[in-house]
């Protein structure tokens, strides 16, 4: 009976064993996988989930992974074919982190929110990518930390202030007063955007370089030698990454291959201010100004006054403007056509909650304003030229 006891007692203490190094095994990543295991304060019970990076993407979104969350903790095991930017869900609220074939731990504190978007901070360990973008992303936002900038901080003050009070000569001074620090505020951009560019230059083939680079990878931003050039660099697992293949080829296609300099403009037919339709292919003119624009874009509005002065100088030519109010209430924009006594032709681009119009995106409208010069086949001859670009152009193939 004794002998029985303990040949008994034997298989229960190998059977403890066996199950305990099993679970310690399920810890560690499965062959090349990752184990995510979290603990997010401020949400006991609900669900996380993990999909395709969600920022700036059109496309439809890929849930990789999903898990309950449970007493604040989750844990995700899997693999994944190439590292990338991740989106991670936690219930209705979300944030990123680096997703790589490793063990990684996650902590979130919900009620830590960065803003009212619902969107929070991550502490992130064990991702080497995750390191790197936090390690660039700090060097970078240093720059703005350097005393020699804090004169900046006075301006911000001063157009405060200036606004508080409501006065204009306040506000005149501020004005003045950013404009002598114009060549300081370029040193600092300049300084800024070459810790990214270079490590870009540097490490073209990481899947971090693209999220690095991020919306520095936009016109305005760059130029169309630039967008060519940084495009081309990226090679390996950076042209997997969803930030390339959704955001930057997007902005280089729209640049280079469909409307671009010296493509046809995609045709449109939308609704007057009047109410009457107009067709961009039936507009006369030479030479034509598309002009995306909303109520509630100061730039925008502030770029009239010179429009104006160019169609009273070319008007007669073939120079016309058709302005395509986009991400923008209805009432507003014709409120600000009104206010701002804008001549030429108006069309609504119907959009909702403050996003762009099916003719925005067909146009791959980056920012506003976004001006596009076209002939009188659509042929687009300038893609969001300065003001002395435009002015130029004009005066070429108008004469003075």
């Amino acid at each position: 009976m004794r002998t029985a006891i303990k040949i008994l007692a034997a298989i229960i203490c190998v059977s403890t064993v066996f199950y305990s190094c099993k679970d310690k095994k399920k810890e560690q990543p499965k062959e090349d996988g990752y184990v995510v295991t979290g603990t997010v304060k401020g949400l006991d019970n609900s669900y996380a989930k993990i999909t395709d990076y969600q920022i700036f993407n059109q496309n439809k979104i890929n849930v990789i992974d999903s898990v309950p969350i449970v007493n604040g903790k989750f844990k995700f095991t899997g693999e994944i074919a190439f590292p990338d930017m991740v989106t991670l869900e936690l219930g209705e609220y979300t944030s990123n982190f680096y997703l790589e074939n490793s063990a990684i731990e996650i902590t979130a504190d919900i009620e830590k929110m960065k803003d009212r978007n619902n969107r929070f901070a991550l502490d992130v360990k064990g991702s080497k990518g995750q390191d790197k973008y936090e390690e660039i992303e700090e060097k970078a936002s240093a720059v703005f930390k350097d005393p020699k900038y804090d004169v900046f901080n006075e301006v911000r003050q001063m157009f405060a202030k200036a606004k508080k009070e409501g006065s204009e000569e306040l506000i005149n001074e501020a004005l003045k007063k950013q404009e002598s620090l114009q060549s300081l505020a370029e040193e600092r951009t300049a300084k800024y955007k070459n810790i990214k560019y270079d490590f870009v230059k540097a490490n073209p083939s990481s899947a971090v370089a693209p999220y690095v680079l991020g919306v520095q990878y936009t016109e305005g931003r760059m130029s169309r030698e630039e967008l060519k050039e940084y495009y081309e660099l990226f090679t390996g697992d950076a042209r997997k990454a969803t930030f390339f293949k959704t955001f930057i080829t997007k902005i280089y296609k729209d640049n280079f291959e469909n409307v671009g300099v010296g493509n046809i403009a995609p045709d449109f037919t939308l609704q007057t201010v009047q109410g009457d339709e107009l067709t961009l292919s039936k507009v006369e003119g030479k030479y034509i100004l598309v002009d995306f624009w909303a109520s509630w874009c100061v730039p925008c509005r502030a770029s009239f006054p010179h429009l104006k002065e160019l169609r009273k100088q070319y008007k007669n030519k073939g120079f016309t403007i058709v302005g395509v109010g986009t991400a923008d209430e209805k009432e507003k924009w014709k409120k600000a056509i009104k206010e701002d006594n804008t001549p030429w032709n108006h069309v609504y681009d119907v959009s909702e909650n403050h996003a762009y119009g099916p003719v925005a995106k067909s146009y791959g409208v980056p920012h506003l304003p976004t001006t596009l010069l076209v002939d009188s086949n659509r042929k687009i001859i300038l893609r969001n030229p300065s003001k002395e670009e435009l002015d130029a152009k004009l005066k070429e193939v108008f004469g003075h």
